[in-house]
């Protein structure tokens, strides 16, 4: 899972390096997919084969010539930049890309569980801002504590696939 928040920069060449977290996420790959956010936030959304592959498996079950499919497949599949990491962990951002991101210079990666992001600082602390103020609200409060609940009924019948949780935390 791709976690935590890291500060790097862009050198001269535009290639910025991979946090080490971020790249033993990626099991060994040096193969990285980049493509513009589809929520509008203005950062790049990333990740490796296996985050392809689900999107792959995902889209495939929507109809061919649906409205939906066409859409996150040309944002997600052919709107992203397949990348090759090299031994140091670096990669070549695009510069149609880091136009689009408002990255120059100093950058920041998000972990985004089954992906990763790369932020302009300044606009990574306005999101963190509006996050901040939206994550304490009943709502949001609420449907996490569904979530949970559900996770935890999914565990007791034998139906969840993911680490043993115990009430009030992992275990």
């Amino acid at each position: 899972m791709f976690v935590s928040t890291y500060e790097s920069a862009i050198d001269a060449k535009g290639r910025v390096s991979i946090p080490a977290p971020f790249r033993a996420e990626l099991g060994g790959s040096s193969r990285i997919f980049l493509w513009q956010a589809l929520d509008g936030s203005g950062c790049l959304e990333g990740g490796g084969e296996a985050l392809m592959a689900m999107y792959r498996a995902t889209l495939t079950r929507l109809a061919p010539q649906s409205d939906v499919r066409k859409v996150l497949v040309n944002r997600i599949i052919a709107g992203s930049a397949d990348l090759k990491m090299d031994e140091t962990g670096r990669i070549k951002l695009p510069e149609d890309l880091c136009k689009a991101a408002e990255l120059d210079g100093r950058i920041k990666f998000a972990g985004n569980m089954d992906s990763f992001q790369i932020w302009n600082p300044d606009k990574h602390a306005a999101y963190n801002a509006s996050m901040e103020a939206a994550a304490a609200s009943p709502d949001v409060m609420a449907a996490f504590g569904r979530a949970y609940s559900e996770v935890l009924h999914q565990q007791g019948a034998g139906h969840y696939n993911g680490p043993k949780l115990v009430e009030g935390g992992e275990g």
